[in-house]
């Protein structure tokens, strides 16, 4: 199965929005994504190439099909044809107006009382016309435009004669990260004991992972959710209920949300946050900025079911900020979605899973892996044949750094203050 799928020129939709006059993003997301202490120094042609370095001209990006090249412009002087800044920010941030808001997010009960079968069909219907809609974007399963865009200006960089600063994406020489997570969407899971395999497997082959947990299930989940914590897992909120309501509470009902979990996140340590069905708004990341150290409600490239757009996500397998609040996105394709287009198939959910993790490992990024330990889900036995094997595929790789989300928020952390040992 191909990594990618051709685009056509027109992206009106992602690119509407995307003006010169669009305010600058943070400087992480490019100009010191590379060496945090030793941003790249970009310059507008705006006011003319006036000497050595890298000038952009203050254009939108037209195309996402194919990044024009940066060609020189003088000694020393190398022109990138557009604005890289923006349309980084414009993809990774998925700037733009807020998306309608899907018509199930109205509903007041969890999505665990409509029969699995019912949704299995609804599902698989609805993600594979995504999944097959020719010139979506990004395109699935791999979308490499925003780490194309920042190697042409790192490349840029080098050819006008500015030191090529690295500072390591991960430590002790590891050449990517891997993480691995669960969202508990069910009590089923803990009435039932279906968390166990999965903790079991990564215990096995010396792994640990984030469980992200609906507080309201707590008077089923508790002893679990000890248990995990006390074998070293990471404990983190999955919201109150999984209702899909919490993107578009008004911010006094969100905040006293918020505020009646606390105790559990003094008592877990909880650091992140994952919106039910990744469900995000604006709003609601700036109501998680100063609880949370991170949020993983965002994937780089996915067929979210029922939403306005064919495809969503950050285009990116890297951290990012926003605000103070750091980004994970989720990168490894899950296998739900997979078997959506080609059935209950584990060498095929195998194939696309490692495939991926295959080309996040050569750019250096997150490999951050999802499930759902609900019987018509991640235990399926294809799926869970596949879990297996990327689990063993992960712990086997000497050049992985295997850590927890609290982990490598708190190693971004450092990496982007220019101190990471």
């Amino acid at each position: 199965m191909p990594l990618n799928r051709q685009l056509s020129p027109d992206k009106s939709d992602i690119l509407e929005g995307m003006t010169p006059g669009s305010p600058r993003p943070a400087a992480s997301l490019l100009r010191a994504f590379f060496a945090p202490a030793h941003p790249i120094e970009l310059t507008s042609t705006a006011d003319g190439i006036t000497g050595p370095g890298v000038f952009y001209d203050p254009v939108p990006l037209e195309s996402f099909t194919a990044l024009p090249e940066a060609v020189v412009a003088g000694p020393g002087a190398v022109r990138i044809p557009f604005d890289p800044e923006d349309a980084l920010d414009r993809i990774v941030t998925e700037r733009g107006p807020e998306h309608v808001r899907p018509l199930y997010t109205f509903s007041p009960f969890e999505s665990h009382w409509m029969p699995a079968t019912l949704r299995w069909h609804l599902l698989r219907h609805d993600v594979r016309q995504r999944l097959l809609a020719p010139n979506a974007f990004p395109r699935w399963p791999s979308e490499p435009c925003a780490e194309n865009i920042r190697a042409l200006v790192r490349d840029a960089s080098i050819r006008a004669g500015t030191p090529a600063h690295q500072t390591p994406f991960w430590p002790n020489g590891n050449i990517y990260a891997a993480a691995l997570s669960h969202d508990v969407d069910s009590i089923d899971v803990w009435k039932n004991g279906l968390w166990k395999p999965f903790a079991e497997l990564e215990e096995d082959h010396g792994l640990r992972s984030s469980w992200h947990i609906c507080t309201n299930h707590m008077k089923w989940a508790e002893k679990a959710v000890e248990e995990l914590a006390r074998r070293g897992h990471e404990i983190a909120w999955h919201g109150p209920r999984h209702d899909y309501r919490i993107s578009w509470m008004p911010e006094r009902e969100r905040a006293s949300v918020i505020e009646k979990a606390r105790p559990f996140f003094s008592r877990f340590g909880v650091r992140g946050f994952r919106s039910p069905n990744y469900l995000r708004t604006s709003a609601l990341f700036e109501s998680l900025e100063g609880v949370f150290g991170y949020d993983s409600s965002s994937i780089d490239t996915a067929a979210e079911p029922f939403h306005p757009r064919a495809h969503t996500g950050c285009s990116t397998v890297f951290p990012f900020f926003r605000g103070n609040l750091l980004e994970m996105p989720i990168t490894i394709p899950d296998s739900l979605t997979i078997r959506c287009l080609t059935g209950e198939d584990a060498d095929t959910i195998s194939a696309v899973q490692l495939a991926k993790l295959e080309w996040i490992k050569s750019v250096g990024g997150m490999a951050l892996a999802i499930t759902h330990p609900e019987r018509w889900l991640s235990l399926r036995p294809a799926a869970f044949t596949a879990y297996q094997r990327l689990v063993k595929y992960i712990a086997d790789d000497a050049g992985a750094w295997k850590a927890l989300p609290r982990d490598i928020e708190a190693w971004w952390r450092r990496r982007q203050s220019g101190s990471p040992a």
